[in-house]
C-alpha cells in the first residue's frame, strides 16, 4: 500500500476524500499511470497545504443622486400625458 495526500477533494474507493486527507491505495493503482488519481501525490513527497480561499468583497456602487420628487401626484409624469379620468381632479369636491 502507498500513502498518498490528496491536492484537491476527490472520489476514491467508495469515498469522498478531502484535500490534504492522507490515506493508502493499492501497489497496483499508484503504478499504472493510467489508472492512478491525478489528484493525489505520496505523502512522504511534500506537505500540502490547503490554500486559504478568500472572497474579496465587491466594491459597493455609489449611492444614485437623490431623484427630484415630481410636481403633483406623479401620474401625469409617469404615464406621459394627462391622469386618467378615474383620478379626481385636485381641487374637484366631487
Amino acid at each position: 500500500m502507498v500513502r498518498v495526500v490528496a491536492n484537491t477533494r476527490g472520489y476514491i474507493d467508495g469515498e469522498i476524500r478531502e484535500t490534504g486527507e492522507v490515506f493508502t491505495i493499492s501497489d497496483a493503482l499508484w503504478q499504472d499511470e493510467k489508472r492512478r488519481p491525478k489528484w493525489v501525490d505520496a505523502a512522504d513527497a511534500q506537505p500540502v497545504t490547503v490554500p486559504q480561499t478568500t472572497k474579496a468583497k465587491p466594491k459597493q456602487k455609489p449611492a444614485p443622486a437623490k431623484a427630484e420628487q415630481p410636481q403633483g401626484n406623479g401620474v401625469a409624469e409617469a404615464l406621459g400625458g394627462p391622469p386618467p379620468d378615474w383620478l379626481p381632479a385636485q381641487g374637484d369636491d366631487g
